[in-house]
């Protein structure tokens, strides 16, 4: 009965989303990655510093093609303008309120056929993956408490002493670029990205 139950059983993935890191080649053939600036007129997050992405739908057949047609809605592209380099490049992230967001990477085949949804997109920038890989993200440390409900049963628990006050402390990443301030998953997104690149003795 518990197998059968198992087996007929589809994790809800509701919450998780896909987001797409654009590599961009420029003239003189170096790369860049692109950049979205959110429309002011959204609810969540407005001008705020993003990659292209958002929630899996269940029409998408897996993560990356969630991360494809998003890019493609906010961009103005088709699947045809973008290469995606692999379904598994970057390690996915947990996210207390987004659940797990899958990142990928690809390279837009044309930047100049690019067309901002201006819905959802304000305007688009770049930032030359030179400048990334050769400076650090800022590193600031940030903690928030953990707190519980008058009726949570805190008396009933074993080990109280260990959650009674407890805060958790992690490291939050800001990167500036002419006037940009990138933060948030977006720059965890990007040190990760660099990160392995630097460990795979990526020569730019």
């Amino acid at each position: 009965m518990i197998q059968t139950i198992l087996t007929n059983h589809i994790p809800n993935s509701s919450h998780d989303a896909a987001v797409m890191l654009p590599l961009v080649r420029e003239a003189d053939q170096s790369l860049s990655l692109l950049f979205e600036i959110r429309a002011l007129s959204l609810r969540s997050q407005p001008g705020e510093v993003c990659f292209p992405g958002g929630r899996i739908d269940s029409d998408d057949a897996n993560p990356v093609s969630a991360a494809s047609r998003e890019l493609c809605e906010e961009l103005g592209l088709t699947l045809n303008d973008i290469h995606v380099l692999s379904p598994s490049a970057l390690e996915p992230i947990m996210s207390p309120r987004r659940g797990t967001i899958h990142p990928f990477l690809c390279y837009i085949q044309n930047p100049d056929t690019i067309k901002p949804n201006a819905a959802e997109v304000s305007s688009t920038f770049r930032i030359p993956l030179k400048y990334l890989l050769e400076n650090p993200a800022e590193e600031h440390q940030t903690s928030f408490e953990f707190s519980f409900a008058k009726s949570f049963p805190f008396e009933r628990i074993a080990n109280q002493s260990a959650y009674q006050n407890r805060k958790q402390t992690y490291t939050e990443y800001v990167i500036q670029y002419d006037g940009h301030i990138i933060w948030g998953l977006t720059a965890r997104m990007i040190v990760a990205f660099t990160s392995m690149l630097k460990a795979g003795d990526f020569a730019v």
